[in-house]
């Protein structure tokens, strides 16, 4: 499951998350202030809450009231004072809304990070706007937090460093494999070579397959691990990885076993039953693995039928 559908799932909480901290300060006080109090006022918001990246006040016509305030990890991002927010969708929701609203996810111009925004109307007892008080938050940060997988997070570039290093331990060993296999096709050339032993054809074969799952495997790792973007508690990414996983020795043993059936016939026949016992371990693999597959992904289906229906209810 990606980002997107992961915001869709979670979007009241995180509306709740980045909304509250916001609605402490969201009183008609804070536009009557000069400008060093607003400072003092909105700065505790990002010392105290690690998700919100940027907050700042806007006057009734959506015009930036004061610079940008930014966490420390954002410290470049400064000014935007009298800069024209009316056109963004936050100030057209909040201007129409009585309570908070948060904006789908979007492209941050400041840090090219994926990016949600809150934003607040004030009002006063006759009901006009005085301002609004908006706040930027990451939407990988909210996510986390409200999966209490910060931690993780943390860690999480050092465990893609160590995947990208094995993989490329096997991709040397991949191209190990295939030198030596394409070393042993001399022999095929050769004058010396005799008939009844020639067997470089399917040690060239063996170690070329051997070397295309090596290869494939460590192409998979990369990508799952270190490319892509996992959700490890969905199903869904576990399967896919073991699926593939599977999938690249599944190829490397049935062309093993192919290439046995053939060497056999015709150089040792009564171990013939050894390459078809390999064919049939692959196929009761492979049928072990469609099941896997399938009542893997009924199983996650059912799971977020559940889910979906506590949700309305």
């Amino acid at each position: 499951m990606n980002r997107f559908e992961h915001f869709r799932e979670l979007r009241s909480d995180i509306l709740r998350l980045i909304a509250g901290p916001l609605e402490s300060i969201a009183q008609p006080t804070l536009f009557s202030c000069d400008a060093e109090t607003q400072r003092s006022i909105l700065r505790p918001l990002l010392d105290r809450h690690p998700f919100i990246e940027l907050v700042y006040l806007l006057d009734p016509e959506g015009r930036q009231i004061g610079d940008n305030l930014a966490s420390y990890r954002r410290r470049g991002t400064q000014g935007g004072a009298g800069a024209d927010r009316s056109h963004r969708p936050y100030y057209r929701l909040a201007m129409a809304a009585d309570d908070a609203v948060l904006t789908d996810p979007y492209l941050s111009s400041a840090n090219n990070r994926i990016c949600v925004t809150v934003a607040i109307a004030v009002r006063n007892a006759q009901g006009a706007v005085l301002g609004i008080v908006v706040a930027d938050s990451e939407l990988d940060r909210a996510l986390a937090l409200l999966e209490e997988d910060d931690t993780r997070r943390l860690a999480e570039p050092y465990f893609k460093m160590v995947y990208a290093i094995f993989s490329l331990g096997l991709l040397i060993v991949s191209l190990s494999l295939g030198l030596h296999a394409g070393l042993s096709l001399e022999r095929i050339w050769s004058l010396h070579a005799q008939l009844p032993h020639f067997s470089a054809p399917f040690q060239a074969t063996i170690l070329f397959t051997l070397a295309l799952a090596v290869f494939d495997l460590a192409k998979t790792i990369f990508e799952e691990e270190v490319l892509l973007r996992k959700d490890i508690r969905r199903h869904s990414s576990t399967r896919r990885t073991l699926t593939r996983f599977i999938a690249a020795i599944l190829i490397a043993v049935s062309i093993e076993g192919l290439m046995l059936v053939f060497k056999f016939a015709l150089d040792d026949p009564p171990d013939l039953w050894l390459a078809v016992a390999l064919l049939a371990a692959a196929a009761l693999l492979l049928l072990s693995l469609g099941g896997y597959v399938y009542l893997g992904a009924r199983a996650e289906t059912l799971l977020l039928a559940q889910r979906a229906r506590t949700q309305r209810s």
